[in-house]
């Protein structure tokens, strides 16, 4: 049985809600794709995207990925639909490296 209750998260059962009220929302629902995901750690976005959907970070940024769902072995799912592998994974995080992201 799981424990969902929609807009929150929780460390554990009996925790405090850490997705506060000032949680800014960048991207939801069909917007959330693994070409999304690894144009905003890799800063390759159309010229278009506002400064809001982009990831503002340098060299001193500390970036927390947390994704949950499905997924297997080497491979986590987007909208149950699309495949982000590890090896796209390792090049986005290997060109934030690079880029001094």
């Amino acid at each position: 049985m799981s424990y969902i209750i929609l807009g929150t998260v929780y460390a554990a059962r009996a925790g405090n809600n850490l997705y506060g009220t000032d949680v800014e929302v960048d991207y939801r629902g069909e917007e959330v794709t693994v070409e999304n995901f690894i144009r905003l750690l890799t800063n390759r976005h159309h010229p278009a995207t506002p400064r809001s959907k982009r990831l503002l970070t340098d060299h001193q940024s500390n970036v927390l990925i947390y994704l949950t769902g499905h997924g297997g072995d080497s491979f986590l799912k987007f909208q149950d639909a699309e495949e982000l592998t590890n090896v796209d994974l390792a090049y986005a995080i290997q060109t934030m490296y690079e880029d001094n992201r």
